[in-house]
């Protein structure tokens, strides 16, 4: 993500900053302990703003012309939108943007977008068209209704691009029951995406970060028409010197100084959890020359990625968070300002009601819990579909940064409190739903409307219990608190 936002330092007052922040991890399905597939990102931007549950139910467009609420982009939608879901920002201008999230109704799911950078030399031949191309506002808004393959969402994005220019520059994953595609821009109109293959991970922060591309193979790979031709006339790829073409080497930025306070450390974590044999030192990593696609040393569950999302470089010995003013020497994954963080998995040989779910925290996923949220119900418990940036007592998203916030004021003694309540409560929800899709499977081909039934009374209940929780450990942090305060200002006498 690349917005202005307001950042919260503790113990400081608010200030404002650009932050340009995101972290993404995939999974194929021959790398996960469960052969689900997945494709998972923290979404980080103004820990204010709050992020919404929407269903959009399939529709007739009156209106074809989209047009996005940030820029001047515009762009002719087709007729019919079929059914999908999102997880949009709510401003306090009573817009609905940045959608970022969802699965549609073919069982396509998309994630974005992660903000990247092309290098100065390309986007001097062919700048990001800032005014009236496609950015992260419009992407899943106008693809995921109109897509019925995580292909064909390659596609579509790529034509816009090619089409209207990119606003800015991004990746986007798209999934389905086939596997995960992951675009990246190059410049304006340039752009490639690769297939994950399925026996790998990929994690990336910030950057750019495909290489390989062969033009003639189809089934793995995409891109703009003149991708190397014009990289090749603008002097960005040399066949004689440079070899085989390299994307990010032609397109992308890499800045040693500030990739390696703010990228590099990121991704290098995240490599060295899954594949602990790197012996890279954290401390002094000073190149972005990490594998692209790995295997990882055993075959990673929704639990290895949630912790990935979580980390805060607790397992290398340097959290910012463990001391008394923020180690701020290196950017960590789990940040504050994380508006929420998704997971979204595709389990192939379930009905896409069920198989298809997206693990939701909201807020810093390091002080939050994954909520499962199934794509077959039609509505959410009504907390989670409301918010406003000014606190309230209503909304599921200020109710989760309340307890962050709090337990950000001793983060060393309350994020223990908070991660082992949490940490119980998804071990509670992990038991419900097979619970709840066993009973679902032996009676959503007879009785349909029965297993409906079934899936919505399951998804209002954990939303509930995650809200309750939330509320409990919110009181028993002020709790302990009041008696600080108490103590720190007790006074002799009566």
């Amino acid at each position: 993500m690349k917005r202005s936002v307001l950042s919260l330092a503790v113990g400081a007052a608010l200030v404002i900053s650009d932050a340009t922040a995101c972290t993404t991890i995939f999974v194929g399905e021959n790398a996960s302990s469960d052969g689900a597939q997945y494709i998972a990102r923290n979404e980080d931007m103004n820990p204010a703003n709050p992020k919404v549950l929407q269903v959009n139910q399939e529709k007739v467009n009156k209106d074809t012309e989209f047009k996005t609420n940030l820029n001047k982009f515009t762009y002719t939608l087709p007729e019919k939108a079929m059914r999908y879901t999102t997880i949009p920002e709510w401003n306090d201008k009573g817009q609905f943007r940045f959608s970022s999230n969802g699965f549609n109704d073919a069982g396509v799911g998309i994630s974005a977008t992660e903000t990247i950078f092309a290098n100065e030399a390309s986007l001097k031949i062919d700048p990001y068209v800032e005014d009236t191309g496609i950015i992260e506002d419009a992407i899943p808004d106008v693809v995921l209704p109109y897509v019925s393959s995580a292909k064909e969402g390659v596609m579509r994005l790529g034509k816009i691009i090619e089409e209207k220019g990119a606003g800015e520059g991004f990746g986007v994953a798209f999934i389905d029951k086939d596997g995960i595609w992951y675009l990246e821009t190059g410049s304006g109109h340039q752009w490639m995406a690769a297939k994950i293959p399925a026996n790998t991970y990929y994690v990336t922060a910030n950057q750019g970060r495909l290489e390989k591309f062969d033009m003639n193979d189809k089934e793995n790979y995409l891109s703009s028409p003149t991708l190397i031709s014009f990289a090749e006339k603008n002097g960005l790829y040399d066949p004689k010197k440079d070899g085989e073409f390299n994307f990010k080497k032609a397109y992308t930025k890499d800045d040693a100084k500030s990739d390696g306070y703010y990228n590099y450390p990121r991704v290098l974590v995240l490599q060295k959890m899954y594949n602990p044999e790197i012996k890279t030192d954290f401390k002094d990593v000073k190149s972005n020359d990490f594998p692209v696609f790995l295997k990882p040393a055993k075959k990673l569950g929704l639990e290895d990625i949630k912790a990935g999302l979580r980390n805060h470089y607790e397992n290398v010995g340097t959290s910012p968070y463990a001391t008394t003013y923020p180690d701020t020497t290196k950017r960590p994954i789990s940040v504050f300002r994380t508006q929420h963080s998704h997971i979204l998995q595709v389990r192939k040989d379930l009905p896409k009601e069920i198989g298809n779910v997206r693990y939701i925290a909201f807020g810093m996923p390091t002080l939050s819990v994954y909520v499962p949220v199934y794509y077959g119900p039609d509505s959410y418990v009504e907390a989670y579909t409301i918010g406003s940036p000014q606190a309230d007592n209503a909304s599921a998203h200020w109710k989760f940064r309340k307890l962050q916030t709090l337990a950000m004021i001793d983060f060393n003694k309350y994020s223990k409190i908070v991660q082992a309540e949490y940490s119980k409560q998804e071990a509670e929800f992990a038991k419900e739903q097979q619970a709840m899709e066993k009973e679902y499977l032996s009676i959503y081909k007879t009785d349909p409307a029965k297993a409906k039934q079934l899936l919505q009374d399951f998804q209002n209940k954990v939303m509930q219990d995650a809200l309750n929780t939330t509320d409990k450990l919110t009181n028993i942090i002020m709790q302990d608190l009041t008696n600080s305060v108490n103590e720190r200002y007790r006074f002799k006498g009566a």
